[in-house]
């Protein structure tokens, strides 16, 4: 059995968390073990599904920079109990290049996979190029969640030599084939059945542009009194995004429904996806938005890769709210949903195409093929 050990923050349903998951499900758990060494100590939404899989998760502390030494003895102390992985196969950034150098002092294969583009300057992106510059010379392998996130993450050089791939995130595609049955019941439960519904899915943070995405859905109560906004995920700026739906007295239109197991399902009640996004590596909601069928309205500046039908329409955050808001309306109900499943069924992002590229990967590290 082939022991993979994968390095990230928490076990949440965020975007990557969900991805690696979506893999693990589908491996031969007779050939491929996944392990966890995660940076969180509290129980996280996929802890029981991974040991019920035969994982096994670990704890170290979150790094902060300024306990630069007092990690590294933690991770020190972590593989030298632990080192009979073949791979480390690393997603959290910040400390990539301590965990990845410890592995690699016991002859462990080495993988660093960026889940995000950079978009514009800030600290964390000066911060994020610095250390990335160090992983080119430490990783035997490269992921990109996109071109662009690998591109941005790691260079060209890297991006364009035989160590890098676009590992697609790929999703059980039959998950969100359009169901009419489903749909109606959830609108019943809701008591939306002619309203016109909009839905967004994604954690509750600046890059997820709530802020933005509020004030549209405020337009577009003015034209169509009868509408109501489902908002998907968990956050640091909840409460804040509240208080701005507050304020703008749209509240008893607004659906806060945090995570859910079942967002497919979700996924059939909904008229319309909204997805301003400032930033995205890719966006993994996206994909299972066009999966389900549903016309998605997105910032024109995210990655072309995630567009993958005619389901997708892009504008500018510069464009006006009105314009954002009358495209909701005119959208609604426009596509063929199975038509729109069949074509992502055909595309990279299908789970069972994308387990055999990552198994792949794996095993020609294994044999020895690397930079």
């Amino acid at each position: 059995m082939i022991k993979i050990l994968h390095v990230i923050g928490a076990m949440d349903r965020g975007g990557a968390e969900t991805m690696i998951m979506n893999f693990y499900r589908k491996m031969d758990l007779k050939e491929y073990q996944f392990d966890f060494l995660v940076h969180e100590s509290r129980q996280c939404d996929y802890d029981d599904e991974i040991r019920a899989l035969g994982g096994n998760i670990y704890s170290v502390s979150r790094y902060k920079i300024i306990n630069y030494f007092s990690y590294k003895s933690e991770i020190k102390k972590f593989f030298l109990e632990h080192h009979d992985y073949e791979i480390v196969h690393g997603h959290i950034c910040s400390s990539i290049n301590i965990y990845l150098s410890e592995a690699k002092r016991y002859g462990i294969k080495t993988i660093a996979h960026s889940h995000a583009a950079n978009f514009g300057f800030s600290l964390d992106t000066l911060f994020t190029n610095v250390v990335s510059l160090k992983t080119r010379r430490i990783a035997d392998y490269f992921f990109g969640c996109s071109l662009r996130a690998g591109t941005d993450r790691y260079g060209k050089k890297i991006v364009s030599s035989t160590n890098f791939s676009v590992l697609n995130n790929g999703i059980d595609i039959d998950l969100y084939k359009y169901n009419e049955e489903t749909r109606n019941q959830l609108r019943k439960k809701y008591n939306v059945e002619n309203s016109l519904v909009i839905g967004h899915v994604g954690r509750l943070t600046f890059a997820k542009n709530h802020e933005f995405l509020s004030k549209v859905f405020n337009e577009v109560l003015k034209k169509k009194p009868d509408s109501e906004l489902f908002l998907f995920g968990r956050g640091e700026l909840e409460e804040d995004i509240r208080k701005q739906i507050k304020n703008l007295g749209i509240e008893r239109h607004v659906h806060f429904m945090g995570v859910v197991d079942n967002v497919y399902d979700y996924m059939q009640m909904l008229d319309v996806f909204l997805f301003p996004s400032r930033y995205e590596g890719l966006g993994i909601a996206l994909v299972e938005a066009q999966a389900s069928g549903l016309p998605c309205i997105i910032n024109e500046d995210l990655p072309e890769e995630v567009k993958i039908n005619d389901s997708v329409f892009e504008l500018s955050l510069n464009d006006s709210l009105e314009k954002w808001a009358n495209l909701c309306i005119q959208v609604a109900g426009t596509t063929n949903r199975l038509e729109m499943n069949d074509i992502v069924q055909q595309s990279n992002f299908n789970i069972n195409q994308e387990v055999k590229h990552l198994c792949q990967v794996y095993n020609i590290l294994l044999a020895g093929i690397q930079r």
